[in-house]
C-alpha cells in the first residue's frame, strides 16, 4: 500500500472523498518514488509538448519537472499583473487539498510559470507568452537532497472511487519510474542574423549615452537580439542537457507554451522566500573567465577595481536595499562585493538578506524588485521609457521574473536572463549590457557577445561575429 509519513494514502482519499461537496476540488497527492534522471523524463513526454516546464535552482538542491497543465492562473488585463497572480492563488487555493503531511519543499501544489518585462500585451514572435502565467502540473517530479518525488494534481469528484484514484496514482508512478534514458539528437547551425547592425548599436549606445549626460537617466540597460536556424526543429532536450552540464551555478529553465519554448541558464537570482525569510542578489559587472589560474585571478581582481563595473553594481546593491527594505524587520548587506564565477564570466555579486514584516508576501517583493537596475535602469521609470521607446525588440519575458512558487507563498523567481525562445528551427537569442556616462559602444557590443555564448554554445551555434 502506498504510504506517507502518516496516513495511508488510500486513508486520506477515503477521507476526502467523503468530505467532497458535488462540485468536486483538485488533490494534490505526493508520493517518494524510485530517482529518476529529470531530463529523461522531460524528454520522455513529447506528447505533452507545449505543456511542460523544467526548474533547477542555482544550488543544485532543487529540480522540477512539470507534466501537463491541471490549472493555470494569468490576468492579462490586471493593472498589477504580480498581485493578480496572488489573487487567483488565493481564489481557488480552497479548491486544491494537499493529501499529504509531508512539507517537503517542492512538493504539492506548486505553481511554475513567468511574468514579461513589461506589462503590455505581446505582439509578434512573443504572442504565446502573456504578461503573466503559472501553471499547477498534472504531474510534478521534484528532486531534492531528501529524495525525489511525484506529485499528482488530480481533479476528483464524487463519482470516483477511492480505487479508482489509487489506480490513476500507482499507473503514474510505474511510467515515471519505467522512463529510459534520454539520447541525443544531433543537429546543424545553418544560419545567424543579428537583429541590429553595429551601427545601430553604436547609435542606440551613443543615443543613451547623451540621455545620460543631458537629462536624470543615470544608467539605462539595452538588450540586442540574434536569430540562428538549425537543419531541423531544436530538440529542447538537448539544449537541456547542455545548459546543465555547461552551466554550473546558474538556474535552468524550459517554459513550454503552444509550440514554443522559452529557456535559460541564468547566474541571477530575484527573490526566494522561505518561512516569511527573503534573499536576493545584486548581480552587475561582467568580465571574462582567464585561460589560466593567474589570468583568471588577475581579470577578477580588475573587475573588483573597475570603476565603471563598480559603479553599475552599485546601482544595484542601493536599488535592491532600497526595494526590499520597507518590505523587512531586519536587513542584512555586505559592504563590498564578491566575485560570482560562471563558466565563462564573473560577475560581481552581492547577496541580501532578511526578514519579511508580517503579511508581506513573494510577490509584493516582486512588485517592488522588477525590474532591478541591473535589468532595467536608474531611474527605474525613466530608464524604462527609454527601453520602450528606442529599444528595437520585444523583450517578451526575457530578463523578467520566471520561478515557483507553493501553496503557502514559498518560493523562487530568477531573473530570465542568458536565455532563447524556440519557435521550430529557429532560436532567438538575448543579451544586454548597462549602459552609463562612460560607456563604449564596441566594449559593450562585445560583452553580449559573452552573454550570448552559454546559450549559443548549448545550441551548438556560433556567432558569425566572432569569426
Amino acid at each position: 500500500m502506498l504510504k506517507t509519513d502518516s496516513i495511508s494514502i488510500n486513508d486520506q482519499l477515503d477521507d476526502l472523498i467523503n468530505k467532497m461537496d458535488s462540485n468536486g476540488q483538485f488533490i494534490s497527492i505526493v508520493h517518494k518514488i524510485n530517482h529518476v534522471d529529470p531530463i529523461s523524463v522531460f524528454a520522455s513526454r513529447p506528447d505533452l509538448k507545449g505543456e511542460r516546464y523544467y526548474w533547477t535552482s542555482a544550488d543544485g538542491q532543487l529540480t522540477f519537472v512539470g507534466l501537463g497543465f491541471s490549472n493555470q492562473l494569468y490576468s492579462s488585463h490586471a493593472s498589477d499583473r504580480f498581485t493578480a497572480i496572488e489573487s487567483a492563488l488565493q481564489s481557488q487555493k480552497h479548491r486544491v487539498f494537499r493529501s499529504t503531511n509531508a512539507r517537503i519543499t517542492g512538493t504539492g501544489p506548486v505553481y511554475f510559470g513567468g511574468f514579461s518585462f513589461f506589462d503590455d500585451d505581446h505582439k509578434g514572435e512573443w504572442k504565446h507568452f502573456p504578461t503573466n502565467h503559472f501553471v499547477l502540473p498534472k504531474r510534478l517530479v521534484t528532486v531534492t537532497d531528501q529524495g525525489c518525488y511525484l506529485t499528482l494534481n488530480i481533479w476528483i469528484d464524487q463519482s470516483h472511487s477511492v480505487d479508482e484514484v489509487h489506480s490513476i496514482i500507482e499507473s503514474e508512478i510505474s511510467q515515471i519510474e519505467s522512463v529510459e534514458s534520454y539520447e541525443e539528437k544531433s543537429m546543424k547551425q545553418v544560419d545567424l542574423k543579428n537583429e541590429m547592425t553595429y551601427q545601430e548599436w553604436e547609435q542606440l549606445i551613443n543615443q543613451a549615452i547623451h540621455e545620460i549626460q543631458s537629462t536624470k537617466l543615470d544608467k539605462v540597460v539595452l538588450a540586442r537580439e540574434i536569430e540562428t536556424y538549425f537543419n531541423q526543429d531544436i530538440p529542447i532536450e538537448k539544449v537541456l542537457k547542455a545548459l546543465s552540464e555547461q552551466q554550473e551555478r546558474s538556474y535552468i529553465f524550459i517554459m513550454e507554451n503552444d509550440d514554443q519554448a522559452f529557456i535559460g541558464a541564468t547566474p541571477e537570482r530575484l527573490v526566494e522566500v522561505h518561512n516569511n525569510e527573503i534573499q536576493s542578489a545584486c548581480l552587475a559587472g561582467t568580465t571574462s573567465r582567464g585561460s589560466s589560474m593567474d589570468e583568471d585571478e588577475w581579470k577578477a581582481i580588475q573587475l573588483l577595481k573597475d570603476e565603471k563595473n563598480l559603479e553599475e553594481h552599485q546601482y544595484v546593491v542601493k536599488m535592491i536595499q532600497e526595494a526590499i527594505s520597507p518590505l523587512c524587520d531586519s536587513l542584512r548587506v555586505p559592504n563590498q562585493p564578491m566575485i560570482r564565477k560562471l563558466s565563462k564570466i564573473q560577475h560581481l555579486f552581492t547577496p541580501v538578506t532578511g526578514s519579511l514584516k508580517t503579511n508581506v508576501t513573494i510577490f509584493d517583493a516582486l512588485k517592488q524588485l522588477h525590474p532591478t537596475p541591473a535589468l532595467g535602469g536608474e531611474p527605474r521609470e525613466i530608464a524604462m521609457e527609454f527601453i520602450k521607446q528606442h529599444e528595437p525588440i520585444e523583450r517578451g519575458w526575457y530578463a523578467a521574473p520566471i520561478g515557483w512558487f507553493d501553496d503557502e507563498l514559498n518560493g523562487e523567481f530568477a531573473v530570465a536572463i542568458r536565455s532563447a525562445l524556440i519557435t521550430g528551427e529557429k532560436a532567438n537569442l538575448f543579451a544586454g549590457c548597462g549602459i552609463v556616462a562612460d560607456s563604449e559602444p564596441k566594449a559593450e557590443y562585445e560583452e553580449t557577445h559573452l552573454k550570448f555564448s552559454p546559450m549559443l554554445d548549448a545550441l551548438g551555434g556560433h556567432n558569425h561575429d566572432n569569426e
